[in-house]
């Protein structure tokens, strides 16, 4: 074993993937992935891991989950499980631990993610180096993580911006408002930026097709009228939503988007659609131009965040 060895657990609501690490870089071919189904709890899975790997104990780990970190343990999202530092710590025998949501190790892994794994959507194809970035995930749900420099490394701080109050800007977006506080009690940005957000947009746009998130997806590429008013729809709401977050964080680094919904969506975001709602910000809408957007397509992102955190923490 090296003198430092760190465990980095990407904790999904399905899946976790577990790798090791110096304190310099991840080491892919430790890389591995467990069904979540088939254990009772997180220790269970870092258990057979260490075993596996013939480890007894180790320098640091950190974990990233998809729940929020409260009173430092995270209640996992769609789990029962609770993260818990001590139990950990007394697990692993590990010095340092450190527990992320999914969306901060993102932001933790933005300043070592390789050129290649990013893939430019809109807006300036460079990012100004050393200035805020964003993080915005749609998948299962809707989060963001802003990535702010530090003297050592950067703060990325929690979020629940998915649960905020999905913004109005026109009569046709009120009444969808409207008409998803009607149903759910409360219309959230959430309830329309995520793969059920889809599935809710096909439903009020054309109620007689039903169709799951991937059948729009697929119809809209298929070139599917409905089903690509949908997508369009969808995108120029991301554009506002993102305009609002762009002028709150003014991340001139970049925005920088991830989950299956991003990669899904990329291809239909256009000037027409996500670019007019994005732009569409009164006296700033010029100024809206110096940000760039991005799709990160490395699946490993959250594990260097991982990384990336224990560097900037030891």
């Amino acid at each position: 074993m090296a003198d430092n060895t760190y465990i980095l657990i990407d904790l999904g609501g399905s899946n976790t993937r577990v790798a090791l690490s110096d304190d310099t870089a991840l080491n892919p071919e430790t890389i591995q992935k467990f069904s979540n189904a088939g254990y009772g709890c997180l220790e269970d899975i870092i258990k057979t891991y260490m075993q596996a790997q013939t480890l007894s104990k180790v320098t640091a780990i950190c974990v990233a989950a998809a729940g929020p970190l409260r009173d430092g343990v995270i209640k996992v999202t769609n789990l029962d499980w609770l993260i818990c530092p001590d139990r950990l710590r007394a697990l692993t025998q590990a010095d340092h631990v450190g527990l992320l949501n999914d969306l901060q190790a993102q932001g933790y892994a933005l300043n070592v993610l390789p050129l290649e794994s990013l893939k430019h959507l809109y807006g300036p194809s460079k990012a100004k180096a050393g200035t805020t970035k964003l993080v915005c995930g749609i998948g299962t749900g809707f989060n963001i993580a802003a990535a702010y420099p530090a003297s050592k490394g950067v703060l990325v701080p929690p979020a629940e911006a998915g649960h905020v109050r999905l913004p109005v800007a026109t009569a046709l977006q009120r009444e969808l408002s409207d008409w998803i506080a009607a149903e759910r009690g409360f219309a959230s940005v959430e309830t329309v930026l995520s793969g059920n957000g889809l599935e809710t947009l096909n439903r009020f746009f054309d109620p007689e097709h039903p169709r799951s998130a991937s059948e729009v997806m697929q119809a809209a590429q298929d070139g599917q009228r409905e089903a690509r008013h949908v997508v369009a729809c969808f995108a120029s709401i991301m554009g506002s939503y993102f305009g609002d977050l762009a002028l709150a964080h003014l991340p001139l680094g970049g925005i920088y988007m991830i989950g299956g919904v991003s990669r899904a969506i990329a291809p239909f975001v256009t000037p027409k659609n996500f670019g007019a709602t994005f732009h569409d910000k009164g006296v700033f809408s010029d100024y809206m131009s110096e940000f760039p957007i991005f799709l990160v397509e490395d699946d490993f992102a959250a594990l260097k965040g991982c990384l990336g955190y224990l560097q900037q923490s030891i």
